[in-house]
């Protein structure tokens, strides 16, 4: 007797007793199997990859048809067709977003027997119908921007929303902020420094974690350098007024979301600042080895 044990690597992908066990379009499958009894003369292991050809929710009653293109995409989307370790990667689910129903079968060939065993899989479909807007589309650091996503629609319904930013590099974007409401308030870092353009984009996510992604307009969004300039000043020479700031004002409102989108910005204007300073030392004849960036406020200065 021979019974092939079948599971998820990461085992909560893999509820026991399902007839589908629940995908999202942007996870990999990875699955391991062992042989249970006397397993002894084995001769290979193959894996099928196959697809259900309608949206039933029962096993029983769904058309199952071969993935034509195993062999084409073995070691790009599968790894591991003839070992008891299988992959697939996201790509396979990415680019056959038309296709909902999965069956991953191995087949293990003995001398005298063959044992297969099988998982089925319904992809989760992302959320849908619904669109997100930006208003205004211009403004400084401290300017209240309102973010609108209405009419999304998802069958496990909706989780949150969650905005990220970049200026010129997509792989540098930074979470500005997330929210279970589907219109909530944000302030931005400030744009590109030549053309002051912040790009965005946002993550619609349901309660089983599959995601859209939705680009919003891109917002001209300035450092408001005078206002930043008055805080630095107002720090230096330890003044009273300090609170007549905005950017002290907001930084003592006690909400973190509030608070961490200041820093956010403060951080890289602080940043840039650094950075200009030194190229311009540097283009003046100055070493670069010999400075030294001495803390704000501090009254001692290394040459």
């Amino acid at each position: 007797m021979k019974n092939i044990y079948f599971s998820c690597v990461i085992s909560p992908m893999c509820v026991p007793n399902l007839e589908f066990q629940l995908l999202n379009p942007t996870t990999q499958v990875a699955l391991f199997t062992v042989c249970i009894g006397t397993c002894t003369n084995l001769q290979s292991i193959k894996w099928n990859i196959y697809q259900g050809s309608n949206n039933s929710t029962s096993s029983n009653s769904t058309q199952w048809t071969s993935f034509n293109n195993t062999i084409l995409y073995e070691n790009i989307w599968f790894f591991g067709t003839n070992t008891s370790n299988f992959t697939a990667t996201d790509q396979l689910f990415l680019n056959n977003l038309q296709i909902s129903l999965w069956r991953f079968e191995v087949v293990y060939t003995f001398l005298s027997a063959i044992s297969t065993s099988a998982l089925n899989f319904i992809i989760n479909q992302p959320p849908a119908n619904g669109s997100c807007s930006i208003n205004p589309l211009g403004g400084t650091i401290t300017t209240l921007f309102t973010i609108e996503c209405p009419n999304w629609y998802d069958v496990d319904g909706i989780q949150d929303y969650s905005l990220y930013a970049w200026t010129t590099d997509i792989s540098q974007r930074t979470i500005i902020a997330f929210s279970s409401e589907d219109n909530f308030q944000v302030r931005l870092p400030a744009g590109d420094n030549e053309t002051s353009l912040l790009n965005l984009v946002l993550y619609v996510r349901d309660l089983a974690g599959s995601v859209t992604q939705v680009n919003i307009s891109s917002v001209n969004i300035i450092a408001d350098l005078a206002t930043i300039d008055d805080l630095i000043d107002k720090i230096t020479n330890s003044s009273s007024t300090i609170t007549n700031n905005p950017i002290v004002r907001l930084l003592s409102s006690g909400n973190q979301n509030v608070v961490g989108q200041i820093m956010t910005s403060l951080s890289q204007e602080f940043n840039q600042m650094n950075n200009d300073n030194l190229d311009k030392a540097i283009s003046s004849g100055i070493p670069a080895a010999s400075i030294l960036v001495s803390s704000l406020g501090s009254s001692s200065l290394q040459q």
